[in-house]
């Protein structure tokens, strides 16, 4: 990760809430006070150290919590690839889905049918992360077997999950890998 660009979070054992990269933190130089506990329903700060803040992006690690029952961790990323596809999604459609290649990496996310077919929600980036997060959600709500564990911001980037850090790490690693097969075959 870049500087600043992104967060991370994970469930907390404590209910219905989960821990996530404080605002304007290096993600290189983390350490324990720069994660702030955050509701998964309400978005209340429930933990803070140091007068940290949440990230602005919390409300889009919460509306994967709420509906991606496997979701333990959920890594958010701003990858220069993730930045230069362009899918001409608009304010008005919030988000659609566009196929992806079937190459072998997708095996990272568990699905091993051979040449699926395959598509990725990607979602318009509203300058207000809560209307990402709420189209997320309506994403969600109509598309309940949605088999990725990934949705792209356009221009933007993706936010990946999984059971475990390390499970959303392979993920993140996955999509990074399928994002660079992408912007070189355009």
């Amino acid at each position: 990760m870049f500087a600043t660009a992104g967060n991370l979070s994970v469930k907390s054992n404590l209910e219905n809430s989960f821990w996530i990269t404080a605002s304007g933190k290096h993600k290189g130089h983390l350490t324990e006070d720069d994660f702030v506990r955050t509701s998964i329903f309400g978005l209340e700060l429930l933990e803070s150290s140091q007068g940290n803040k949440a990230s602005a992006e919390t409300s889009i690690h919460a509306s994967i919590y709420r509906f991606q029952k496997k979701a333990n961790a959920a890594l958010h990323v701003h990858t220069l690839d993730s930045n230069l596809l362009s899918f001409h999604t608009t304010q008005t459609e919030r988000f659609k889905l566009v196929p992806i290649p079937p190459i072998e990496i997708i095996k990272a996310f568990g699905i091993w049918e051979e040449r699926p077919n395959l598509q990725m929600a990607v979602f318009y980036n509203f300058g207000n992360v809560k209307q990402i997060a709420e189209s997320i959600e309506r994403f969600f709500e109509t598309h309940p077997d949605y088999p990725l564990p990934f949705v792209l911001v356009e221009e933007h980037g993706p936010t990946v999950w999984g059971n475990s850090i390390q499970d959303a790490n392979r993920h993140l690693e996955a999509v990074s890998f399928l994002f660079q097969v992408m912007t070189r075959s355009k």
